[in-house]
């Protein structure tokens, strides 16, 4: 063990094995009937990704990947470090579901070189785009994704606005919130395309990314699976 390290990042003793991460307590919740906020509770955890489910079409082999990513997430409440494990675990049962439904694909590409090499995420996701098994159409968050990137627009114009008049506070008026027909058209899956297998490689070759916000990770990979593998 090196004494240098943080001890929140030590092997747990014994007597603090079930004891939340001291970083769990940084984090609160708004509550959206007072418009108070509350520190996080670990319901808030488990809410936080059992909203995320597989058809029942997926391969059990598939959803069991999926599965153990959320139980990471679940237990990242006792173990902060488990958010990056989790992540690079959902993003590895995305690629694990498309060389499942592209089999015939990935045999063709094994095929074409001498080592035997499969295709990657990004190649595997690009050939499940172009032969429609996804759709931007089909995403059933597409609405609020369009949502969260206007809400980001938003942010940013008045953070400019802020540092323009030298100012260091505002008022969100969700008002002033406008979902464009730009937004709604998103090419979601060509960004998708481009980050998802940049985060997997990231972590892959080891990271020192370190990040609580992994939800969003989860909601893609739960979508794209779902398509792949319709009701």
């Amino acid at each position: 063990m090196n004494q240098n390290n943080d001890i929140s990042d030590q092997l747990r003793s014994i007597d603090c094995v079930c004891e939340p991460d001291p970083r769990t307590k940084f984090f609160v919740r708004l509550d959206e009937h007072t418009g108070e906020f509350y520190p996080r509770v670990i319901t808030d955890q488990h809410s936080d990704v059992a909203c995320f489910t597989l058809n029942k079409s997926v391969p059990s082999c598939v959803s069991v990947h999926f599965e153990t990513a959320k139980n990471l997430y679940l237990y990242a409440w006792f173990v902060y470090r488990f958010y990056p494990v989790a992540e690079q675990q959902a993003l590895a049962s995305l690629e694990f579901a498309l060389r499942e439904r592209l089999s015939d694909f990935v045999a063709e590409e094994i095929k074409k070189h001498r080592s035997g090499i499969e295709p990657g995420l990004k190649k595997l996701l690009g050939h499940a785009i172009r032969e429609g098994f996804v759709r931007n159409e089909d995403f059933s968050t597409r609405e609020k994704w369009a949502r969260r990137r206007a809400e980001f627009r938003h942010m940013f114009q008045k953070n400019e606005e802020m540092r323009n008049a030298g100012i260091d506070s505002w008022v969100i008026d969700e008002l002033e919130i406008v979902v464009t027909q730009e937004d709604l058209n998103c090419d979601w899956l060509q960004i998708f395309l481009d980050a998802i297998p940049s985060i997997r490689n990231d972590y892959a070759h080891g990271s020192k990314t370190l990040r609580n916000n992994v939800r969003q990770s989860f909601e893609q990979v739960s979508e794209i699976i779902n398509q792949l593998y319709p009701k």
